[in-house]
């Protein structure tokens, strides 16, 4: 093990990296807020519930995102990197400018959103999160959305039945979060913090598994505060048509297992070109989707 963890260090990760994928800056607006629905995803609300408790996290989690990997940028002398987290910025910024709107749709048909978004901003908050911890954090978060986005496209008759604002909203935001997943591991990979190779390893897998920890948690607290919003109080049929949506039909916590089991793997770099195809789906819908904007974008 202890020879294999010498692939995290950069001296002998960057020649075998994934090569890096085409960022697209897409500066995109898709009128979710205007269409505001509490039951968008084909009229199941439990299944609308469950995405928009993941998702209100994300526009803090992505300016947390941005600012972790930019703390480390001036100590890269790498071109490749350098443009690589400008993309990814960039990316980020509209990201969330459109998860705010999100946002702002959840709490327009009656949800919470301050408390929830609390809930991210005391977790993500916490003050023993030095700038070493927040780009191991970042790492581990983008490989939750990787897992998330790979899900999406490579199941499009699930948004198919979505309603079409938060359908291209989600294609678009999958898309982009593929195309940039390999970015905070490159970071991480090169970034000067004093750590040798395979404690920087140790430290990413644990640091992976106490993050997944804390995304259920925080998904099934928002949940639980969607729902009594909406019925007053959680059942227990409430409960069963959860489980069922995370581990049966779709079953969005299986979209966790193939990248958690990567992620464990030393030397780890991203999907890469392994992600190629998939990329090319999703441009395809979303050139389909949206004709007019992503030829201008």
């Amino acid at each position: 093990v202890m020879d294999r963890c010498r692939n995290e260090d950069p001296a002998h990760t960057m020649t075998r990296a994934a090569p890096a994928l085409d960022i697209v800056p897409r500066d995109l607006r898709f009128g979710v807020l205007e269409n505001a629905d509490r039951a968008w995803f084909g009229g199941d609300e439990m299944l609308s519930i469950v995405v928009d408790a993941f998702a209100v996290a994300l526009p803090e989690g992505e300016r947390f995102f941005i600012r972790s990997l930019k703390h480390f940028a001036a100590d890269i002398p790498d071109e490749e990197i350098q443009a690589g987290i400008r993309g990814y910025a960039m990316l980020e910024a509209f990201n969330t400018r459109e998860q705010e709107a999100c946002n702002a749709a959840v709490g327009k048909v009656g949800y919470d959103v301050d408390r929830m978004e609390d809930r991210t901003r005391r977790l993500l908050g916490n003050p023993r999160f030095g700038p070493v911890l927040r780009l191991f954090s970042t790492c581990a978060i983008e490989q939750a959305t990787y897992g998330l986005s790979r899900f999406i496209l490579k199941r499009p008759a699930l948004m198919a039945r979505a309603a079409p604002a938060y359908r291209r909203l989600w294609q678009w935001h999958a898309l982009e979060e593929i195309e940039h997943s390999s970015v905070a591991l490159q970071v991480l990979r090169r970034a000067p913090i004093g750590m040798p190779a395979w404690l920087r390893y140790v430290t990413r897998v644990a640091v992976l598994n106490v993050v997944f920890a804390q995304l259920t948690w925080l998904a099934i607290a928002n949940v639980m505060t969607m729902l009594r919003a909406t019925r007053g109080r959680v059942t227990a049929r409430d409960l069963l048509r959860l489980a069922w949506v995370m581990l049966g039909r779709p079953g969005f916590l299986y979209a966790m297992v193939v990248p958690y089991l990567a992620f464990l793997r030393p030397g780890y770099a991203g999907g890469g070109a392994a992600d190629a195809e998939l990329l090319d789906r999703g441009r395809r819908i979303l050139a389909q989707e949206m004709p007019a904007a992503t030829a201008a974008a």
